[in-house]
């Protein structure tokens, strides 16, 4: 994570992280299309935005708080601070120890009550 990076964080870089997130603390899985995975394909603007919005979705219902980032913004470039703080919470969200499996079904249209009754339980 160099300085370059983190002042204005491409998307690819945004997404390899994710990627490695998804490896290394088994978080995630099933959030992406196979062509999503794909971080070397040649994603168009609202594949980008339909990516980080899974992202910032999933992380944001492990947490239990909305982040202030916007993946329109992140796709432009623009408000890396709020981009870096979405990379901590994704970091916090990886390493807290809920299972993310019902929340990404959620999230891709499985409508699990098991997520939503998770999350109450946690409040």
């Amino acid at each position: 994570m160099t300085e370059k990076l983190l002042s204005k964080p491409p998307f690819r870089y945004l997404h390899d992280i994710f990627l490695a997130t998804m490896a290394a603390a088994e978080f995630g899985h099933g959030l992406f299309t196979e062509e999503e995975m794909d971080s070397k394909a040649n994603h168009e603007k609202d594949a980008k935005i339909s990516i980080l919005t899974k992202m910032i979705t999933l992380t944001e219902m492990i947490v239990g708080e909305k982040i202030d980032v916007k993946p329109t913004k992140i796709v432009a470039g623009l408000e890396p601070e709020l981009t870096n703080y979405f990379l901590q919470q994704l970091f916090r969200a990886a390493t807290c120890g809920v299972d993310s499996t019902p929340y990404v079904r959620q999230i891709m249209g499985g409508g699990d009550d098991d997520a939503e009754a998770e999350e109450e339980a946690r409040r």
